[in-house]
């Protein structure tokens, strides 16, 4: 499956975007965690679904999966 990583600024405009290609969200999830990120938040997506948020500086989750 093939996943979309938005990282996000302050203001909630996209600093860049990346896509994952994942057999599920957990391994979806462990390879947005290990992508270098500058952003304040960041979004996991599996098309036009949220999969998780979690913050683009530390890694903790903000919004559970």
């Amino acid at each position: 499956m093939t996943y979309r990583l938005f990282c996000l600024d302050g203001q909630g405009k996209i600093l860049h975007a990346r896509t994952l290609d994942a057999h599920d969200d957990a391994e979806a999830v462990r390879l947005a965690h290990a992508v270098p990120r500058d952003a304040v938040t960041c979004e996991i997506w599996d098309v036009d679904r949220l999969v998780t948020k979690f913050d683009g500086r530390n890694g903790g989750e903000i919004q559970p999966r």
